[in-house]
């Protein structure tokens, strides 16, 4: 009865696998210990990240902008829109750019 017992007749050649499978389980083993160890990279990544921060830097101190008026040039009106000034001193129109701390246009209203 044993001769007919499928599973004893063929257990020593039924456990073994073809060579490219074996590769292929080799390499799925590979795979995982290598995914394994960049998640643990990952994670240290994190915590040394979180532990060695940049010192914050100073803030810059403001800049001036010189409107090279007359020293005695009156501002008549101011007006703000987005980044842009507008300054009106009654001879001339200046645009400042705010963002930009420089002055973008200069028009002349009269002689």
């Amino acid at each position: 009865m044993s001769e007919s017992d499928p599973l004893q007749a063929g257990d020593a050649t039924s456990t073994e696998l073809p060579p490219a499978t074996r590769r292929l389980l080799r390499l799925v083993y590979i795979m995982g210990v290598v995914l394994v160890l960049l998640f643990v990279a990952l994670i240290v990544g994190i915590i040394w990240k979180a532990n060695h921060k940049a010192p914050p830097k100073p803030e810059p101190p403001p800049q001036t902008l010189n409107l090279g008026l007359p020293a005695n040039a009156d501002i008549r009106t101011t007006a703000l829109d987005g980044d842009r000034l507008v300054i009106n001193t009654g001879r001339e129109v200046i645009v400042v750019d705010v963002r930009k701390n420089a002055i973008i246009s200069r028009i002349a209203a009269g002689p």
